[in-house]
């Protein structure tokens, strides 16, 4: 059968961003095909997947938070349905405060409406209900989770697979022209090609001059007979119980360094967070170790848009640690910007650096 060399949007990477973004464009009705390296270089397999809307030491609530879980319930929900399987798992969070700052933090969070649909209710040092190290208390925190993102990429790959949209191929700079309106690379044509490479946008002749601060992460999985918390706990580090009966702790933060090799050192650094958690060394069965790199920007927003001197081709990128909650939403609005023309949100534009 012959291949097909014409198509609307060529996506360079199918990490989750590269993925949901081919998936929103598929549902409309466009031919996509996604081009990845068999995930040599995507933090998303090596993700936690943590869904949490209040973020960082002061619990900012950000702007479109409501929206963000809006958009990846839905998304994530129908992903469910058409492969039978159950991506999104909602475990509600613990938030253990580290210091005695943290509780002012909480205390003006908790005075403004729109946050309180978050804040559950705060607890006492060592009154938790869970099985942690508490000294200066915290809170029950709602609409959390964590996305099980290594199922459902793999899925999606299957599903792209199967209609000739996804090719195991890595993509060498050289080899794309932009001729006019039109991206071209090694015989095909398409409408736009788009970049969702992670942390390798720092070597893409394109876009290598946008702000990009890459955070190298390691993490854990384990099993214990010890008891453990049925919920998940977020503090100096963070623990999600899986479904499998399984945990997963982590990570470490390395803005230095990108190569993805897994350390003794960060396993070290894991697992003396985990005690640091639980207030006790825990017997456990290390079952798993990944590293991997996460597209952070400096601003914390992501970099979405077309080249400013070549609109063939464009970029969806930079979503962080908080890609599980944010890129659902911003598919949807990227979408609409390729198809529409319609403007992208301002804090995400790339053209903010331009």
């Amino acid at each position: 059968m012959a291949q097909n060399t014409e198509w609307d949007y060529l996506i360079v990477g199918q990490g989750l961003a590269g993925s949901l973004l081919a998936w929103v464009l598929r549902r409309r009705g466009r031919r996509v095909l996604v081009l990845d390296d068999d995930h040599r270089s995507a933090a998303s397999v090596a993700a936690a997947g943590l869904v949490n809307p209040l973020a960082g030491l002061r619990f900012s609530r950000p702007a479109g938070v409501e929206a963000w879980l809006e958009a990846a319930t839905a998304l994530y929900d129908d992903l469910g349905g058409r492969f039978g399987q159950r991506y999104f798992h909602a475990v509600p969070m613990v938030r253990l405060f580290r210091s005695p700052e943290q509780v002012r933090f909480w205390e003006r969070r908790s005075g403004e409406p729109a946050a309180a649909a978050l804040l559950g209710e705060r607890f006492a040092p060592g009154a938790s209900g869970q099985p942690v190290h508490a000294p200066f208390g915290g809170f029950h925190q709602r609409a959390t989770g964590y996305l099980d993102v290594p199922r459902l990429l793999a899925d999606l790959r299957v599903a792209f697979a199967r209609d000739d949209g996804y090719r195991r191929t890595a993509v060498d700079y050289t080899d794309i022209e932009v001729r006019g309106d039109t991206a071209h690379w090694q015989g095909l044509r398409a409408r736009t090609l788009v970049f969702c490479e992670g942390h390798r946008v720092q070597a893409n002749p394109w876009f290598g001059w946008l702000p990009l601060q890459p955070d190298r992460g390691e993490i854990l999985t384990f099993a214990t007979s010890d008891p453990m918390p049925n919920r998940i706990v977020n503090g100096a580090h963070w623990l999600i119980p899986l479904v499998d009966g399984r945990y997963r702790v982590g990570a470490t933060h390395d803005h230095r360094h990108t190569d993805l090799g897994v350390t003794a050192a960060g396993r070290r650094q894991v697992l003396a967070g985990l005690s640091e958690l639980l207030g006790r060394t825990p017997q456990i069965e290390v079952t798993g170790q990944l590293a991997g790199v996460r597209p952070g920007t400096l601003d914390r927003s992501p970099f979405l848009g077309r080249h400013p001197n070549a609109p063939a081709i464009a970029l969806f990128n930079g979503f962080g640690a908080r890609g599980s909650l944010t890129v659902p939403w911003y598919a949807e609005r990227f979408a609409d910007h390729l198809e529409h023309g319609a403007p992208l949100p301002a804090e995400a534009d790339l053209a903010r650096h331009a």
